[in-house]
């Protein structure tokens, strides 16, 4: 509660403070336009010649030198006549400080807003004399920012810096890092805390970071900025914002590094450079940004011992020792890239703290959350790019999990999505899946189509749930006849079934079916139906069946005729004509609402009428009457050629909205009732020129809106405009669409009401997996553990040319799928690889 007050309070001081903003406006571009170029918002770094005062000042950075090794960076020419200027500045600062003892609250804050405002513009030297005589002056400012030290004032100076630290476009200096000196280690918590718990947006989170490690090297004034950053870190780490934590470290591992050849800085940069590299989940490029450094910086540490205090330095080599022998075990597979860091290593014995990080890192490494990877068994991508597309379905995958059945499938495709978001591997093989939804006429090693096996296998999953659950039903009801014959006189309670072993198969659905409901309206006949006989809806109907009300108008008596089907998935057709869409390139709302739209029916195309009789000119409309939680359409981009009998790839520019909308109508007419919201979230991608060859690959977000490209076995980040940006032969062919929200009244007019979000479906953790299938992946996670350290024995065994015949297997497959008995044909999208005996683990 108290966070949530100064959080107001700071809210209000802040918009005196944009008041005073204002008022302060010539001050501040005056600042700025005493500075020239680059230097005027920038920070001068230090040159060769001055590097050893620097150090001692804890100010300057490092970089290479044109020839690779490590150099200290060269001083920006022509700002030596700045010291007297920057002095005469915070000169000027201070002097309006010492006016402001006398003032009231709101004066007070009008002048220090103006004070901070105008420390973003301060251009540093880069002399040591006016460095010197620049930390001097800026601690007075911080000390006079710090005589009305309350807790509520600090927060205003932090709602104040924040927006100008994190501007993407600015470059402020690093005199503003006093506002930060101000706060005590706890306070520092509570503020991240604060920070992080508005939800910034992540670029402004990226930015304020990399400008806090940025000022490391720069501002000997403030020693506390090493806390902020680590708190922040673990703030995002808390909040599991692990995609963000590795783009900050891969902004900053390399600059970090290489000051730590800096004796002054080296207390700062160390804590933060551990952090990062002990803390890697599933990017190793962290560590590989540094290699070729490493080698340089350890020699070059090992020459300082005579300089500067041995112990230290020592200490220093030796926890980096551990550190690196460590990440080698974590990304063992990338061993071929550790031979020049192995041969600086062979000097150095690593204790045993290198064997504990190593065994951390590999037992809290995190689960991949459905970003791990598929192997190809031979032309199997359009299986590999939909159980992707499926993984990222949260409440599909959610409800699958949960199903308690004996279906030999459903296990599993259980087990497959358990392990695809909650396994440590960097590639699963998904043979068993493969082995048990191969479509009837699927040959193994040919191509396929992706919605064809869509279909199929969304129909698969629905027969075996919907069958294992009338088995249920059917040992229920025999076991109450039972109870019933058992006891003539007396009717058993539920509690009484409870205790013989009945259980309900899933309490929620089994009580909404029972409940009565309205007979199913057909426009020829009104049969009641048998509420007691009907089936539950199965997982599948849930997440991805909606209904569709196709009416009939007959031209010439005008007698109308209605039918509802229900439907998983949605064909959209391209218009013959492109003007029909009313665009230059197709969007799929267009050929939404064009698949909505009216249709005739003429010529050979005649509609039978029932009051006429005969065949007359109509009109055909389709409308929603149920919209589906996850819509998904496909994109009927290949058509069939009559006069080559070949089905050829129609190369449709399409562009895929992001989001789209659904208008629903009532089910006794195509009167529009509310509109559903839908936002992208999967697609599938066909590269090629046939149905019959070519490649799948898929782009999916999860819940974060974080993109990824899954390719296969190959897992990348990505971006909504990389999907966008697609060239010929490459096409979006199946997109997935998750409900968002709903307007549920319509204008006469106008646009409609605002939107009703609809609640989104976590996914579920790792300890909330059913027993069996928690167990299942712990064991395969311990699985891979060994493997590694097995992989890394194995490899030094070689490396001594110590024969070794060992084989491992890839996870889980043995090599008896019969993908495995002929290697693909030409023009595939690429080979089984199943001749190799250990996972690739490619990221």
């Amino acid at each position: 509660m108290a966070v949530k007050q100064n959080l107001t309070e700071s809210n209000d001081v802040a918009a005196t403070g944009a008041a005073a903003g204002q008022t302060t406006g010539s001050t501040t571009t005056t600042a700025t336009t005493t500075s020239s170029g680059s230097t005027a918002n920038g920070v001068a770094s230090t040159s060769g010649k001055t590097a050893n005062n620097i150090c001692d000042e804890g100010g300057g950075g490092g970089g290479h030198s044109a020839s690779g090794e490590l150099s200290l960076p060269h001083a920006r020419e022509g700002v030596e006549h700045q010291g007297s200027e920057v002095v005469i500045k915070i000169k000027k600062l201070l002097e309006s400080l010492q006016h402001t003892r006398h003032k009231d609250q709101r004066g007070l804050l009008q002048c220090y807003v103006a004070v901070i405002q105008q420390l973003a513009h301060i251009p540093i030297s880069n002399t040591p004399e006016d460095l010197k005589l620049f930390k001097e002056e800026i601690t007075k400012v911080g000390k006079m920012l710090a005589m009305h030290n309350s807790k509520e004032l600090l927060m205003c100076y932090l709602h104040i810096v924040y927006p100008i630290i994190s501007d993407a476009k600015a470059t402020p200096s690093c005199a503003v890092a006093i506002v930060f000196e101000l706060f005590h280690q706890d306070l520092i918590l509570e503020a991240v805390q604060l920070l992080l718990g508005r939800n910034p947006q992540c670029e402004q989170i990226r930015k304020t970071v990399n400008t806090l490690c940025k000022w490391l090297g720069e501002c000997s004034f403030c020693q506390n900025l090493k806390l902020w950053i680590l708190a922040l870190l673990q703030g995002l780490r808390d909040q599991e914002k692990y995609l963000l934590l590795d783009q900050i470290a891969m902004d900053n591992i390399e600059m970090l590094f290489i000051r730590m050849l800096m004796p002054a800085l080296r207390p700062q940069v160390a804590p933060i450079v551990f952090h990062m590299l002990s803390t890697i989940n599933h990017a190793p490029e962290i560590f590989h940004k540094i290699l070729p450094m490493i080698p340089k910086v350890i020699n070059a540490l090992k020459k300082q011992v005579n300089i500067v205090a041995k112990t230290s330095t020592d200490t220093y080599i030796q926890e980096l020792v551990d550190l690196f022998n460590a990440l080698m075990l974590r990304f063992a597979d990338n061993d071929e890239l550790y031979a020049p860091l192995k041969e600086v290593l062979r000097m150095y014995e690593p204790s045993q703290n290198s064997f504990v990080l190593a065994r951390d890192m590999l037992e809290q490494v995190l689960p991949r959350n459905a970003r791990v990877g598929l192997v190809n068994l031979g032309n199997t991508c359009y299986m590999n790019s939909v159980l992707q597309a499926l993984a990222m379905t949260s409440d599909f995958v959610r409800q699958i999990l949960l199903i308690e059945s004996n279906s030999s499938l459903l296990l599993k495709m259980q087990q497959q999505l358990a392990l695809m978001h909650h396994s440590m591997r960097f590639e699963l093989t998904p043979s068993l899946v493969l082995k048990a939804t191969r479509p009837p006429g699927f040959t193994p090693g040919l191509q396929h189509d992706s919605s064809e096996f869509l279909g199929y296998l969304l129909d698969l999953l629905h027969e075996h749930e919907i069958n294992a659950h009338s088995a249920h039903i059917n040992t229920e009801s025999a076991q109450v006849n039972a109870l019933k014959e058992s006891s003539a006189t007396e009717t058993p309670s539920s509690d009484d079934i409870v205790a013989a072993g009945v259980i309900p198969y899933n309490s929620k659905d089994f009580e909404l079916c029972s409940r009565p409901v309205a007979p199913a309206i057909n426009c020829h006949s009104a049969t009641p139906t048998n509420v007691q006989s009907k089936k539950p809806p199965s997982t599948i109907d849930k997440t991805f069946a909606g209904k569709l009300s196709t009416t009939y108008k007959c031209l010439s008596c005008a007698w109308e005729s209605r039918n509802e089907d229900s439907f998983r998935e949605l064909q959209l057709s391209f218009p013959d004509d492109k003007d029909d869409c009313g665009a230059n390139n197709y969007s799929v709302q267009d050929l939404i609402d064009y698949y909505c739209s009216a249709e005739k029916l003429d010529g050979d195309n005649q509609y039978f009428c029932p009051s006429c009789k005969k065949l007359c000119d109509a009109e055909r409309r389709i409308g929603f009457t149920q919209p589906p939680r996850n819509l998904i359409l496909t994109l009927k981009q290949f058509k069939y050629d009559q006069k080559y009998h070949f089905r050829t790839k129609l190369m449709h520019k399409v562009f895929h909205d992001e989001s789209v909308v659904v208008k629903v109508c009532g089910n006794d007419s195509l009167q529009e009732t509310c509109s559903v919201h839908y936002d992208l979230y999967a697609g599938v991608v066909h590269a090629g020129y046939s149905m019959d060859s070519g490649h799948y690959f898929t782009f999916a977000a999860d819940q974060s809106k974080n993109w990824f490209k899954f390719n296969d076995s190959l897992v990348t980040n990505s971006q909504p405009q990389e999907m966008h940006n697609l060239t010929s032969p490459n096409t979006p062919y199946i997109l997935f669409y998750q409900m968002c929200g709903r307007s549920s009244e319509v204008s006469d007019n106008g646009p409609l009401v605002p939107m009703v979000p609809v609640p989104i479906v976590p996914p579920l953790k790792l300890d909330e997996l059913p027993r069996t299938l928690r167990d299942y992946v712990k064991k395969d996670n311990r699985e891979y553990t060994e493997e590694l350290k097995l992989l890394h024995f194995k490899r030094n065994v070689k490396r001594n040319n110590v024969s070794d015949n060992g084989t491992m297997t890839r996870n889980g497959y043995e090599g008896d799928d019969e993908d495995d008995q002929s290697p693909p044909p030409t023009g595939g999208c690429g080979g089984n690889d199943l001749g190799m005996n250990i996972n690739r683990f490619v990221y």
